[in-house]
């Protein structure tokens, strides 16, 4: 007889209906997970490299639970799905009870409400959806969306949205069920312990909802939630990839990312969405899945957020950049290595050595902010690192052109939010940026690392202003007409089954 060892966190879940023992575990998570659940993968990434695969594997059988009653077998990505039905079975969420059609309850999984790119496209798409009356959202996140971390709280508050934080208790549903469901218990409990506490305290928020959609953003979200779903049922899950993959990104990367995806993906219910064909492909490759498994829904453009700022508010943002009568390029980015902040200085430079009228500017904060500023402490005004900022879209306005240097991008918002007020782009070609603008038309595009030709571009626009001009309108033009948030709203609502989309 075998004997399974119970990973600590998910004891604690089970023990967290009382309140002391919920107190308790919240004091000790953290020591189980670095110090318990840590030691132990460095160890294996050491020496046994193979055991997060071979974990998985054994742990899958035990945690996969039955599904509940409207999950629908699908494979490949298609986002109308085959033959445009979005019609189910007997127990689709969207079928007609007493009173019209049942609406589904889609329960959302990400880190963080932070200011982030995906953040911001969740805040949105979730306040439309919401306002529609066609879905009713829940917004679980695995740290409290306080401070920075709740930098959209407010959207989503407005639009009348329940936001929960994972484990912050434990709701009596979820209580009664694991206390009177033995095989849910050794479920949690067969979850792996190098995943942390993250995947069982969603669990017992996923058994208190009991959501008909489980969609998750980011990848160790979706990994999180993915697993948490296998344990509880979950009729639907939709895992939302918002950039290349993790490889790009080293700090991310984690070694149970890559074994877990490719579980997931051979769950019938599951489904992958990428925001560009660039990250689709890309997913895809580093799977190893075929590409027609990933689907793509693009950003979308809130205009009710981006409304066009007054002129008074634009005049405002030039005084304060010290860009009165000056030409004025901006960055907005996460100041972080795959950005290439550095390139944009080395742009900035050889900009200025010709026009040393210019003003340069930089909104976002990262690990990388500081840096910037002692790099260019030289230029003085003439290059500006202002940090986060809440007054994005009257920057924008502002500027005279966006320059963007990206060595790493899945579908950049700033490009598409740029052009839809009219300020034209000069970026690089990274991930799906191409799929953002139209090279030559509405701005222009350069490889990655060509300095040269990036300095040509903003010279090139800020020297011809009937250029500028032109840019500027179709810019506004296409990105308006190819990214309205109305379209991702109904190609996101036809994954939930919800009749032909809605809005």
């Amino acid at each position: 007889m075998t004997t399974v060892m119970t990973p600590p966190h998910a004891d604690a879940v089970v023990r967290s209906i009382s309140p002391a023992a919920h107190v308790a575990r919240a004091l000790g998570r953290r020591v189980v997970q670095f110090a318990g659940a840590g030691a132990t993968a460095a160890y294996d990434r050491r020496f046994y490299p193979q055991r997060f695969d071979e974990a998985i594997e054994v742990a899958l059988p035990r945690m996969r639970a039955p599904q509940r009653a409207g999950a629908v077998a699908r494979r490949g990505g298609d986002v109308a799905r085959r033959g445009g039905d979005v019609s189910r079975r007997e127990g689709d969420v969207s079928r007609r009870g007493e009173g019209g059609p049942r609406v589904p309850h889609v329960v959302q999984v990400i880190g963080s409400l932070g200011a982030g790119g995906a953040e911001r496209q969740l805040a949105s798409f979730i306040a439309a959806s919401q306002r529609s009356g066609l879905v009713r959202h829940t917004v679980i996140t695995c740290h409290p969306a306080v401070g920075a971390a709740g930098h959209y709280r407010r959207v989503l508050e407005d639009a009348g949205v329940e936001i929960r934080t994972a484990g912050a208790r434990l709701g009596g549903r979820a209580a009664e069920r694991i206390r009177g469901d033995r095989a849910l218990r050794r479920r949690m409990f067969a979850i792996p312990l190098s995943l942390g506490h993250e995947p069982v305290e969603i669990a017992g928020e996923f058994l208190d909802l009991e959501p008909d959609v489980v969609h998750a953003w980011l990848d160790h979200t979706n990994i999180f939630a993915g697993a948490a779903a296998l344990v509880t049922g979950a009729p639907e899950v939709i895992l939302s990839l918002r950039s290349l993959a993790p490889t790009h990104f080293p700090a991310m990367l984690r070694d149970w990312m890559l074994p877990w995806y490719r579980v997931l993906a051979r769950e019938d219910h599951v489904r992958l969405v990428a925001n560009s064909e660039a990250g689709a492909d890309d997913y895809a490759r580093w799977i190893g899945i075929a590409r027609d498994r990933i689907g793509v829904v693009r950003n979308g453009f809130d205009a009710e957020q981006f409304a066009s700022p007054t002129p008074t508010a634009v005049e405002r943002v030039r005084t304060e950049l010290g860009a009165a009568g000056r030409p004025l390029v901006l960055g907005v980015f996460r100041v972080g290595d795959e950005k290439n902040p550095h390139h944009f200085v080395h742009v900035a430079r050889r900009v200025l050595a010709r026009r040393p009228d210019c003003v340069f500017a930089v909104a976002g904060d990262g690990p990388m902010l500081g840096d910037l500023r002692r790099f260019t402490e030289d230029l003085g005004g003439s290059l500006v690192a202002l940090g986060r900022r809440d007054d994005i879209p009257a920057l924008i306005a502002a500027a005279d052109a966006m320059l963007l240097c990206s060595r790493v991008e899945g579908l950049p918002n700033v490009l598409v939010e740029a052009q839809a007020l009219g300020c034209p782009v000069v970026a690089t070609d990274a991930g799906g940026t191409r799929e953002t603008m139209q090279p030559g038309t509405t701005g222009f595009l350069r490889k990655i690392g060509d300095i040269d030709g990036l300095t040509d571009d903003i010279l090139r626009l800020l020297g011809d202003p009937p250029l500028r001009s032109k840019v500027s309108a179709e810019a506004q033009a296409f990105a308006r007409g190819r990214f309205p948030l109305e379209r991702m709203v109904r190609e996101t609502h036809a994954l939930y089954g919800v009749g032909d989309g809605g809005i």
